[in-house]
């Protein structure tokens, strides 16, 4: 420590010493309200000038002396008198006084005063280091005692109940003791000379001999036990003593948080009044403090401990202290020496395991290891060459002979610790799972030749990341990470190889294997990192992305990332100078993932780099991890703080306490202790948290900011890509080649499709043309199926979502179903159809207090609810256009009917009831997708009514009514409007937008973390607060999802090709459908003009009329006018969708058009121009 820290340190402890002293500073430390005198005053302001009065800092205890207002360097001088005085080592301020008489001198007495302060706060300093080190290592040395007094006092009080209980058996069980007295009178019986020796006595005596040496026998059992297994009963019992006595501490440690930590004001020194005071010593106790002091005994005792017990407590400690980002500055301290210095095994031990083989190869090895870990230590070696001399430079590493044995035996005993808190606390059954596959895989870490298997299958993985000696990674440019060390760099890159230590097989076995020796430090020598010039952020960047490749993107990664496993030198083999090379050492424990374990991870990445709710819940899918409940929003909130980026130790103990706090009030008020099925808690996933922990715990050592998922992102998406879980093309039928009867426009089409892609305006999309008979006029597609399979190319017959395109068709079933008179068009829904939608003529009594609604206002909404026909569910004019289920989950929405029930009136939820928000009729308000459920609801309930059914799918009902009218071309060409796809391959639904997902998401996040705030306002600020909760719909990936994929959402769930849905239009136009009565009245019926939600749908006009902005609604489809069309006409009826697609029927000429695209966040200019080429085409 510094001097000028010293004096930091000595002037902090005056604080709570505080007190009185003698001499002229002694109103120094009587309270806040004291002054110095003039004396006192002039003797401050020389001490000042001599330090700074010409700008100069002749010490630096005097610089920081100066920094303090003169009551702090009263207080100052007071606790140094205080302190020291008494032992003449301190020269009083009377001495000090009568020495200054001499003005003449005055310089040469203030420069004696510093260094006699100096000495003195040096002197102090010292005796209070000493004195903390020898309370905290005495507290050490006693619960060391007292842990392993436990543990023998245990130990033979087992063997003695052993002894006793053998002794109960032998004498009461096997009646051992008459069977010897019996044998003894046999035997004499036989032997009269030796019974005139044995008398009565004697015999009994000896009986008690042979039965005490039988106990003796049994008792020697234990102990050759022990011996063998390296006095395994004791060690157990330490070990749960160990753990007793941490839980312990911990424990008192609350209780003193509890008892002892004064508030704010105290602790910090201030009075009811706000003035300054000095608090006595103990009276400033704070949370801090407490636990900092816990911690410096703690760790110390833990580190004692483990370096006795060694074996899987080890890797324990190596796994702790890798945690910089969470586990306390002290236990990082002291179990990090753990790493690699752990006690080694004599050699005379060693060479015995050293094969014959490999001591005739080796020219010289090295009796003192460099390193020794839990399993086994290393030693230097040289082989010989082909001139018997010294050659190839290598490593040997020999396993410890207790390794074994030990490691099993503390697998034992943390399996029955798992067993038991999974008896006592049911959610916590996954842990057990977790040290199970833990378990599986350490015991092949025993193995050496299974790790020199592993190293060579990591290099053959490695040359698909540097295919050639000479090729290079590169980091993430300097400016992404911000780093104190970087911050005057500019943007570039730091070039980076990776070096796997490739084993000499032939001179390995399962207890010694021989590699090549690779120079490098350890990654967390920051000093000969300094001293290379190598950026801390480059090399943490580097290792996150060397991990991140093995991981997602190749057969076996390694398992256990802790520093000591990870060298770093300078310089790659394409430049000395340039970049740097990681090192990877120890493939002990790595893990081999199936393939379908490691898609899922790389979902889990993918999805929390992209906000991607629905692919993280495949993810979870994928992997088998089941959740208690569904909340897409918390999982991607608890995927992204696991994978957080890197930051500087405190604040990431800052972020992870906030975390934990947040967490547990959750868990609380859903009355949970874990979020997953505990019994349904894939053991692989324990090596994916093992390793991402141990990174971030290296990044906190680092001290920088790292983005760490911009560095997996690209990895975990090359992972996906490659995978055939993503390339499903060969799967899909094959295309068939449409002829286009009209050559020019096909032409025409294709090249505008093409100069799209180009430009990148256009993902993929499809464009069919048909005329009044039917025939294909044209039939153009371009681009491809976008997202994660935007590799494989758009076909004709591959289905995209259609969006609100979906809205049609369920329109298209209500007209079908009224025209065979299962309903009629303004007939009260609550009346007979739905009857429980809104059961009773007047409102619940206590609905208005649940709602939080007038009693007048709850009465006349229930009333306007009562009102709803299905002519206005059709024209969107029921008032319900913003309404959606309280709780709408990813897994309600799937099911058509769960989710249409959530609009009928529930007792047991009164709160959730919904009701309209403007009189039915009134307005038409865009139902983007209450349209569908309240319409499905309707429907189901006539359709259920009439056929005498208690209830009925809504895909039962399409099925019986209206695929039946379906020409087959519709229906073979990729017609899917209750979801799913068929035998077709589904487009990925793209977006290069993430704003919304991302806005919301880091809201959520910015909460947990106390930085909340309400952002900015934008035009998107309703619909987001009606969306609260369900923000994931706002995402349009969520339609990618494996769940979503197959739902029946009848307002927006459709996924069609442009061919299937040009051919249902004109199924629709040619009266296959609907009779032309029916059709005749959709198209006299009064077009809507909708005030709200326009900007969620697509284009909805051809004309370039400019005013035409709004959507024109006419008995569920959209009407759309052309620039030919009069004023106020519309002669196109179908309807569009987010994104561009649209599908319509051009009445007057019977063209039936259709246009899907797979960008739902795309330029709607794509779509205008495609309708306006083929407008113009037709002159329509």
């Amino acid at each position: 420590m510094g001097l000028r820290n010293r004096f930091k340190v000595g002037l902090g402890g005056s604080r709570k010493l505080g007190g009185s002293s003698s001499g002229d500073f002694s109103s120094a430390s009587s309270g806040s309200n004291s002054s110095p005198t003039p004396r006192q005053a002039k003797l401050i302001a020389k001490f000042m000038e001599q330090n700074n009065g010409n700008g100069s800092t002749k010490s630096p205890m005097g610089n920081h002396f100066h920094k303090m207002s003169s009551k702090q360097q009263l207080r100052a001088y007071s606790f140094l008198k205080k302190n020291m005085a008494a032992q003449g080592q301190l020269m009083s301020s009377s001495d000090f006084l009568n020495s200054n008489h001499d003005e003449d001198n005055k310089e040469e007495k203030q420069e004696r005063m510093i260094e006699v302060l100096e000495a003195n706060v040096q002197r102090l300093t010292e005796k209070c280091e000493a004195l903390e080190s020898q309370n905290i290592l005495v507290a050490v040395q006693q619960l060391d005692f007292l842990a392993r007094s436990i543990a023998w006092v245990l130990t033979i009080a087992v063997l003695y109940m052993y002894w006793r209980c053998t002794g109960w058996g032998l004498e009461h069980y096997l009646h051992l003791s008459e069977r010897i007295q019996e044998q003894l009178r046999n035997y004499l019986d036989y032997a009269p000379s030796v019974s005139s020796f044995l008398t009565i006595d004697r015999q009994a005596r000896l009986g008690s001999l042979l039965f005490g040496m039988a106990q003796m026998v049994f008792l020697a059992i234990p102990y050759l036990y022990n011996r063998k297994t390296h006095g395994s009963m004791k060690r157990r019992f330490e070990v749960f003593s160990i753990a007793f006595i941490l839980i312990g501490r911990i424990k008192l440690c609350r209780w003193r948080e509890s008892t002892f930590v004064q508030n704010e004001a105290s602790a910090s020194g201030t009075n009811n009044n706000g003035n300054s005071t000095i608090p006595r010593f103990g009276e400033s106790c704070t949370e801090n403090g407490i636990w900092e002091a816990n911690y410096e005994i703690s760790a110390r005792f833990l580190y004692l401990s483990i370096l006795r017990l060694r074996g899987l407590w080890t890797k324990t400690a190596q796994y702790m202290s890798s945690r910089a980002d969470f586990v306390p500055v002290a236990y990082i301290r002291e179990l990090s020496k753990l790493q690699d210095q752990t006690q080694s095994t004599p050699w005379s031990q060693i060479s015995r395991l050293l094969p014959a083989t490999l001591l005739e190869r080796l020219e010289h090895i090295e009796e003192t290891p460099i390193a020794s870990a839990s399993i086994g230590q290393v030693h230097i070696a040289y082989l010989k060459n082909s001139n018997g001399n010294r050659g190839q430079k290598v490593v040997v590493k020999v396993q410890h002979p207790h390794a074994r044995t030990l490691m099993m035996d503390d697998f034992w005993s943390l399996n029955v610790l798992c067993r038991i808190i999974g008896w006592m606390e049911p959610d916590y059954a996954f842990m057990e799972i977790l040290m199970r596959e833990w378990a599986t895989e350490a015991r092949k870490e025993l193995d050496f030749s299974y790790e020199a298997e592993n190293m060579l299958e990591a290099n053959a993985e490695l040359r698909t990341l540097l295919p050639t000696s000479t090729d290079v990674v590169y980091t993430a440019p300097a400016s992404s990470n911000s780093d104190s060390e970087d911050e005057s760099s500019d943007t570039k890159r730091t070039p980076f190889q990776v070096v796997v230590p490739t084993p000499m097989k032939g001179l390995s076995n399962r207890d010694v294997l021989v590699m090549d020796f690779c120079e490098g430090c350890r990654v967390d020598d920051f000093a000969q990192i300094e001293e290379w010039g190598l950026s801390r952020s480059a090399i943490m960047d580097g290792i996150s992305q060397s991990f991140a490749h093995f991981m997602y993107c190749c057969t076996i990664f390694n398992g256990d990332p802790h520093p000591g496993n990870i060298l770093v030198r300078p310089g790659t083999e394409q430049s000395d100078k340039d970049g740097f090379t990681l090192i990877l050492l120890d493939w002990g424990l790595a893990k081999r993932l199936p393939k379908q374990k490691r898609i899922a991870f790389c979902q889990m990445v993918y999805a929390a780099a992209t906000f991607d709710y629905g692919l993280l819940l495949d993810s979870y899918k994928t992997v088998g991890l089941k959740m208690k409940r569904e909340d897409a929003g918390q999982s991607m909130e608890d995927m992204r703080f696991f994978l957080r980026d890197m930051a500087p130790r405190e604040e990431t103990r800052k972020r992870i306490k906030k975390k934990i706090k947040a967490d547990k009030q959750r868990f609380k008020n859903n009355n949970e202790k874990v979020p997953m099925e505990s019994k349904a808690y894939p053991g692989e996933f324990f090596f994916f948290i093992r390793v991402n922990e141990l990174l971030h715990g290296l990044g906190g050592r680092y001290s920088i900011n790292l983005g760490y998922l911009d560095a997996l992102k690209p990895y975990a998406e090359r992972g996906l890509r490659t995978s055939s879980f993503y390339d499903l093309a060969a799967l899909a039928p094959p295309s068939k080649s449409a002829k286009a009867v009209n050559t020019i426009l096909q032409t025409k089409l294709d090249k505008l499709l093409a100069k799209m892609s180009r430009e990148q305006t256009l993902v993929g999309g499809q464009v069919c043309v048909l005329d009044k008979g039917g025939s294909t006029e044209a039939n153009a597609v371009e681009g491809n199926l976008g997202g994660l399979r935007s590799h494989i190319p758009m076909t004709r017959n591959s289905v995209i979502l259609g969006y609100s395109c979906t809205k049609a068709i369920t329109s298209t079933l209500a007209h079908l179903m009224v025209q065979e008179r299962f309903l009629g068009y303004d007939e009260p829904i609550c009346k007979r159809v739905w009857p429980d939608f809104c059961p009773s003529a007047d409102p619940p009594k206590n609905l208005a207090t649940e709602l939080g609604l007038s009693e007048e206002e709850a009465q006349k909404r229930w009333q306007w609810k009562r009102q709803i026909t299905l002519r206005h569910l059709l024209n969107h004019t029921s008032g319900l256009w913003s309404s959606l289920p309280a709780k709408l989950t990813i897994k309600k929405m799937v099911s058509c009917e769960d989710t249409f029930a959530s609009y009928a009136y529930n007792p047991d939820k009164p709160h959730e009831t919904l009701l309209p928000t403007s009189e039915p009729g009134e307005k038409s308000q865009y139902h983007y997708l209450s349209f569908g459920w309240l319409v499905a609801g309707t429907l189901c309930g006539a359709y259920a009514l009439k056929k005498n059914r208690d209830s009925v799918s809504f895909k039962e009902i399409y099925q019986d009514l209206l695929e039946p009218k379906l020409s087959q071309r519709t229906k073979d060409s990729g017609f899917y409007p209750m979801g799913g796809h068929g035998s077709h391959i589904p487009a990925k639904t793209d977006t290069s937008d993430f704003r919304v997902s991302n806005m919301i998401q880091r809201r959520r996040e910015a909460a947990v973390m106390g930085n909340d705030n309400n952002g900015e306002q934008n035009p998107m600020t309703k619909v987001l607060e009606d969306f609260k909760g369900k923000e994931f719909l706002l995402d349009p990936r969520i339609w990618n999802s494996q769940d979503v994929l197959n739902a029946n959402v009848p307002a927006a769930g459709g996924r069609f090709s442009a061919e299937g849905l040009a051919s249902f239009f004109h199924d629709l136009s040619h009266g296959n459908i609907l009779q032309s009565d029916v059709l005749i009245s959709i198209l006299a019926n009064d077009s809507k003009a909708t005030t709200v939600g326009n900007e969620l749908q697509g284009v909805t006009r051809i004309a370039n009329d400019i005013s035409a902005t709004n959507t024109h609604l006419s008995f569920g489809y959209q009407r759309i006018r052309t620039d030919r069309d009069d004023a106020n006409k519309f002669s196109c009826l179908g309807h569009a969708g987010v994104g561009g697609s649209i599908g319509f029927w051009h009445v007057k000429s019977g063209l039936c058009v259709s246009i899907m695209l797979n960008k739902s966040d795309g330029d709607l200019e794509v779509t205008k121009q495609i309708l306006t080429l083929i407008a113009d085409h037709y002159r329509i």
